[in-house]
């Protein structure tokens, strides 16, 4: 009997020991699968929003009112039309300018310098235009968000001599490096304001502290650090969010979340806007230090709200991350799409029957690509006009936008004569038929 007792208790012990060994292995495998191979854009995770009511399966409402403070060439033309296209798809009242595309700059914004609206109120303003939040309370609704962007200031300097072709138009600059040899010695180069074509002085300067001025800062106090210090304090608590440009899509989906927008509100065309080739070469710290003393207000301001940035993306979850990654990866993904979905071709002189550029035809054998629902967004469509929308420049919406813009009944012929519309880049006219309606 006992040693029957012991031929059935032997295998039963090898049983369980097999058993638990298999319960090991599939433990293991659980884990690798969750901490490797799952990928970010299928993640689930539990989180809130800041700024953000949910109302049912991460329902909000949208912010529909807002300011855009752009700044030159900080990467303010590819999010101007992030702005654009967003007021456009939801119908909302732009501020316009008048005549070009600036409401009132280089100087502070008067009444006539923008377009009446049908009932006098206005949702957005994206135009150049110089802050001042007095006058801007008075224009725009009380709930209204403002956003602004900033780049690193030796970089802005750099595309500011490239877009104004200041190398030659500054006397003595090395030819190498025309922005070094302008650094080793400013006050020898500097031109302190700018000469308007009628030959009347502006009230800025390409060269120094020009981010700061398009924000409200008068260049006559860069030397006095109180005054600096009290401007940068004061645009920390008047304006809402400040893209960074060396961070635009983690500055984006912080955009999305605060303005509590979709994720394909935010999608933009990732070939650079205003794009020119220039000399690039490295300079030494003694002249990035001469640099950051010289342009002292706009490397204050960079530094403050650079490093701004990053605490509000610090609060916002561990999830954050994975949603620029999935961002990144819808981007490239609606890249790759529209550049099947659209056909490049020549735009013809109807009055000289020959070729001045080229724009734009849809392929009409593209359908449409699917981005599938996640945590962060419901499932969506990206097609060949909305292809369309994301390679239009800002011109291009600034004439579709004046040309949709409803205005009082009563106005003046004097206006609408007055009214300036810009030559599209993109579009041509069968386009904005096609498209959007207006000629």
């Amino acid at each position: 009997m006992a040693n029957a007792t012991s031929n059935i208790t032997r295998p039963t012990i090898k049983s369980w020991g097999f058993v638990l060994m298999v319960l090991f292995f599939i433990g293991v495998y659980g884990i690798y699968r969750n901490k490797f191979m799952e990928e970010p854009q299928v993640r689930q995770p539990p989180y809130r929003i800041l700024n953000r009511t949910f109302k049912g399966e991460g329902a909000c409402d949208a912010k529909r009112n807002f300011m855009f403070v752009k700044v030159h060439k900080a990467g303010s033309t590819t999010a101007t039309c992030i702005f654009q296209r967003f007021g456009y798809e939801h119908n909302l009242t732009f501020v316009l300018s008048v005549i070009k595309s600036d409401v009132g700059w280089p100087n502070l914004l008067r009444q006539e310098d923008f377009i009446p609206s049908a009932d006098g109120t206005y949702n957005v303003l994206v135009d150049h235009t110089v802050y001042n939040r007095q006058l801007l309370d008075h224009l725009m609704p009380t709930d209204t968000v403002y956003i602004s962007i900033l780049r690193q200031p030796l970089a802005q300097l750099r595309s500011v001599f490239n877009w104004y072709g200041l190398a030659k138009k500054i006397k003595g600059l090395g030819r190498s490096d025309p922005v070094a040899s302008f650094i080793k010695s400013p006050n020898q180069f500097h031109v302190p304001y700018v000469k308007a074509l009628s030959h009347t002085r502006q009230p800025y300067t390409l060269e120094k502290n020009f981010m700061a001025y398009d924000l409200g800062f008068p260049l006559g106090l860069s030397d006095s650090q109180s005054s600096i210090d009290e401007f940068v304090e004061t645009l920390s608590r008047e304006i809402d969010l400040v893209l960074i440009l060396e961070h635009m899509d983690e500055s984006l989906v912080l955009l999305r979340r605060r303005m509590c927008w979709a994720l394909k509100d935010i999608l933009y065309n990732v070939e650079p806007k205003n794009l020119r080739s220039y000399k690039k070469t490295p300079m030494s710290t003694a002249l990035l230090n001469q640099h950051r003393r010289w342009s002292n207000v706009d490397y204050q301001l960079y530094d403050h709200f650079n490093a701004t940035l990053w605490q509000k993306i610090g609060k916002e979850g561990a999830d954050f991350l994975h949603e620029v990654h999935h961002f990144r990866n819808v981007l490239n993904q609606t890249t790759i799409f529209c550049t099947k979905a659209m056909v490049k071709v020549p735009a013809f002189d109807e009055k000289h029957k020959n070729v001045v550029r080229s724009t734009f035809a849809l392929n009409g054998k593209a359908s449409k690509l699917t981005i599938p629902k996640t945590a962060w967004h419901e499932e969506f469509d990206i097609d060949p006009a909305l292809c369309l929308k994301l390679k239009m420049e800002w011109v291009d919406w600034e004439h579709v936008l004046k040309k949709k813009h409803k205005m009082p009944q009563n106005i003046s012929s004097g206006i609408t004569r007055a009214i300036e519309y810009p030559s599209t880049k993109v579009l041509d006219k069968s386009l904005l038929l096609k498209i959007f309606d207006v000629d």
